[in-house]
């Protein structure tokens, strides 16, 4: 127990510390200097881009770019005339999903049901 007490005071004056610290106030031109220095940096010493990074960009590029030119060949060589998806077959795909046997009571009492005016 007096470990823990000696651990309370000792991060309440660390706190207490803190707190009285006095404001930092930067010099007027730090920022102008600081940018300067970015910018001299910046001129001499160029993007040093790593030999292996700009290898694998450039093997991702060609990749993508077989990949792309194939699946162009790919729909330019197609003798299909008929469309692979038309309208009507997502329609007649939820029509077959919905109206299967297990639906059958909810489609009978449907058609049970008559109108009075007739």
């Amino acid at each position: 127990m007096n470990q823990k007490a000696h651990i309370d005071t000792q991060v309440q004056k660390t706190i207490e510390a803190l707190d009285n610290l006095p404001e930092l106030k930067a010099h007027y031109l730090f920022r102008a200097k600081v940018m300067e220095r970015i910018s001299q940096e910046a001129l001499t010493h160029p993007q040093q881009a790593n030999p292996a990074m700009r290898s694998v960009k450039f093997a991702l590029m060609a990749f993508l770019l077989i990949i792309n030119i194939g699946s162009a060949l790919v729909l330019m060589l197609s003798n299909d005339t008929e469309q692979t998806f038309s309208k009507q077959d997502p329609l007649e795909s939820l029509t077959n999903e919905y109206s299967n046997p297990a639906l059958s009571y909810y489609l009978d009492n449907d058609n049970s049901v008559e109108d009075p005016n007739e």
